[in-house]
């Protein structure tokens, strides 16, 4: 859960100056108990010195030393051991007042991230719940509706909220809403797929453009549909006519006049382009009517040939077998 928490300021630059101040009092503690105890030692040695430049010493001078070794040596160094251990203790403070002030904001952190918009929707539920009324009975009808919508199912959507327009009770007011949220849905799949033709468009990928152009007829219709026909046809064939003017692509330019034969076969360059099929095939080097590689002088592979002729028979090799004018 911890993991989960997003915290806006790093940690590293959270009370950064405390956190080297701790380890700064944590390292001089040592060195601070050292220094005061070597001070001990100086003032001892500054003390006693008259006395060690004898090199005999009396009973009463050792006592005399002794104390005084006692007084300096011993205070400054329980001095500076006392010293230390505050330095120790400061630095171990600092240390826990860290971890509270970070505690306490982690916590104020959860009550604003988490607790309170939790309680906000449990307010809006129970509001909800309490206006709810008589018109609770049609919750299914709308969770059908948002799922329609959210699948993509348009006609389901729109026929379940013309059931919901034409029910007099409360929620029947939630159509038009409804009826907006479908149309915003449609559009944004609308747009996805438009953005997918301009990305084929812009890399010369006729495959992945027709592709998006077949998903977008199941969410687009009349006029809007045709229009989009017309510019995509275009484009294809004035990509396909660069393919065979090239030479080195006859392969590719035969199979994609096949697709696009195909799939705008209603537009008059499709019909076209499937009057031109055989002879595209053929300089491939594929039978004009299987499209299964062939090299030969003979009008259709042994396959073909052995199945005999069809309903919809082949143009001549020289008749009817040009492409459609680059569109202007």
């Amino acid at each position: 859960m911890a993991s989960l928490m997003i915290d806006p300021v790093r940690r590293t630059s959270r009370y950064q100056s405390l956190r080297t101040s701790r380890v700064v009092l944590g390292r001089m503690a040592p060195l601070v108990r050292l220094g005061l105890w070597g001070m001990g030692v100086s003032v001892f040695l500054d003390q006693v010195g008259p006395m060690l430049s004898d090199a005999q010493f009396t009973w009463g001078e050792r006592r005399i030393m002794g104390l005084v070794a006692l007084l300096t040596i011993g205070g400054f160094g329980l001095g500076g051991w006392v010293a230390g251990r505050l330095m120790k203790a400061s630095a171990e403070l600092i240390d826990l007042l860290i971890d509270g002030a970070d505690s306490a904001w982690r916590t104020a952190d959860l009550i604003e991230l988490r607790m309170i918009p939790t309680l906000g929707r449990i307010a809006n539920a129970l509001e909800k719940s309490e206006q709810a009324g008589p018109g609770s009975a049609s919750e299914p009808r709308l969770t059908a509706i948002r799922r329609a919508i959210a699948d993509c199912h348009w006609e389901d959507a729109e026929r379940l909220i013309e059931s919901l327009a034409n029910d007099k009770s409360q929620v029947a007011s939630e159509a038009s809403a409804l009826g907006d949220e479908l149309c915003r849905a449609r559009d944004r799949k609308i747009e996805t797929h438009r953005q997918e033709i301009e990305a084929g468009r812009a890399a010369n990928d006729p495959d992945r453009v027709i592709d998006a152009r077949d998903a977008l007829t199941l969410h687009l219709r009349g006029e809007r549909l045709v229009e989009l026909d017309r510019q995509l046809v275009r484009w294809l064939v004035t990509l396909l006519q660069g393919w065979v003017r090239s030479g080195s692509r006859s392969r590719d330019a035969a199979m994609l006049a096949s697709r696009v034969a195909e799939t705008f076969g209603d537009t008059a360059e499709g019909a076209t382009l499937r009057a031109a099929l055989p002879n595209l095939r053929r300089k491939a080097g594929l039978c004009p009517r299987c499209a299964r590689p062939f090299q030969g002088n003979a009008d259709l592979c042994p396959r073909c040939v052995v199945q005999g002729p069809t309903n919809a028979p082949l143009s001549p090799a020289g008749a009817g077998g040009s492409l459609p004018k680059d569109p202007t």
